[in-house]
């Protein structure tokens, strides 16, 4: 079913808030990421949990950066009247799955199949 006016304005808020908060996150994550330097005195276990810690972290930061390049290109797509279409079959994604993820690019039925 075809997205109302006022759906369309709720969905582009919601990612224009995703998106500002990814962004934020994204300039305080940088320290999380920061190479642990091999002559810190620190054990070696403790060493390993720091590394285990970062490696969570840089994974953390490139879903983070996924995200935030998804939500620009909805906002694209908002932009050319493109948004809420299916990419593979073409028909209308359904409001609550753009509401729960506005970055939707494929209906409830492709993504599953």
């Amino acid at each position: 079913m075809m997205l109302t006016v006022d759906q369309l304005i709720d969905l582009e808020i919601l990612a224009q808030e995703e998106l500002s908060r990814l962004t934020e996150e994204e300039l305080h994550a940088i320290e999380d990421v920061a190479p642990i330097s091999p002559d810190k005195a620190i054990g070696r276990l403790s060493r390993l949990d720091s590394m285990q810690i970062q490696e969570i972290a840089k994974d953390a930061q490139r879903r983070r950066e996924k995200r935030i390049h998804d939500l620009k290109r909805a906002l694209e797509r908002m932009d050319a009247g493109t948004y809420g279409i299916c990419e593979r079959c073409s028909s209308w994604i359904e409001f609550e799955r753009l509401e729960a993820s506005p970055e939707s690019k494929l209906c409830g039925s492709c993504r599953r199949g």
